[in-house]
């Protein structure tokens, strides 16, 4: 097992050399914005980069990880240099679908281990240098100990770290079990909130209204929690998030164009 992690390294070395560009300085980008001015705001500019992140699905999506994975994958497509996506036996990723995103598939380095060897393997990867960031699909939260040993690896490399929560389903019903303590340096819950049906009344049967996530920050070290709606339209999902237009009167406020946009914001208990 240690040979081939030593192969698997060495390949990467070898593909980050060829992908690599330099290095961004500090004093030019300490973070990767999201695109939402809301969200980016209340963070101070953007996710720290050099740290951690974890995102969490909910309801189908704590199985399959598609929002998350499209809510990363949109931060990413706006930074530059190699990305290296772990995943373990049975995740999936669509390129095609990360391509719409704006995020170029050469970007992309792609490395499939077990389950089991993903913590491992998303540790080494965060300790070299010359990445943007690395991406890790995980089945189940990381310990402590584990996501400290993930954040000291991307302090000390300067590379970004994001752990993607796939559960493995389960056959129960109810929430999923509390999350462990953790020590990254955000920690996101994403997931889909009820759309709006426009009313109009020339039609007999209204149409679903664009869909909507629920993005919280569940908590970040030394700032607040929050919680914002976003509306999302696939007709053109290379634009950035945005909030949603807010409700007055029980009536619907007139349509935006369809893209990502707030609905509202607030606090979060972590």
């Amino acid at each position: 097992m240690a040979q081939k992690t030593h192969d698997t390294l060495t390949l990467l070395r070898e593909q980050v050399a060829r992908l690599e560009r330099p290095p961004i300085a500090p004093h030019v980008s300490e973070t990767l914005p999201t695109g939402t001015p809301a969200i980016d705001a209340h963070l101070g500019g953007g996710l720290r980069r050099g740290t951690v992140h974890e995102i969490v699905g909910t309801g189908a999506d704590h199985a399959i990880g598609v929002r998350p994975t499209r809510f990363v994958a949109s931060i990413l497509a706006r930074a530059t240099g190699p990305i290296v996506w772990v995943r373990g036996a049975g995740t999936d990723l669509c390129l095609a679908g990360l391509r719409q995103l704006g995020l170029s598939p050469g970007r992309l380095i792609l490395v499939e281990t077990t389950p089991e060897q993903v913590a491992a393997l998303a540790e080494d990867i965060l300790r070299e240098r010359g990445i943007c960031a690395m991406v890790a699909d995980i089945t189940a939260p990381m310990t402590l100990t584990a996501t400290r040993r993930l954040q000291l690896a991307a302090e000390k490399s300067g590379a970004t770290g994001f752990l993607i929560h796939q559960a493995k389903a389960d056959g129960r019903r109810g929430k999923p079990p509390p999350l462990p303590a953790s020590a990254c340096q955000t920690r996101w819950r994403v997931g889909a909130a009820p759309c709006v049906l426009p009313f109009s009344p020339s039609c007999r049967t209204p149409l679903p209204g664009p869909a909507r996530w629920q993005v919280d920050l569940l908590r970040q070290r030394g700032g607040p929690a929050a919680s914002w709606t976003l509306e999302i339209s696939d007709d053109d999902a290379t634009l950035p998030l945005r909030l949603a237009s807010p409700l007055a009167d029980r009536s619907v406020a007139s349509p935006t164009p369809r893209h990502l946009h707030l609905v509202r914001s607030g606090s979060a208990g972590a």
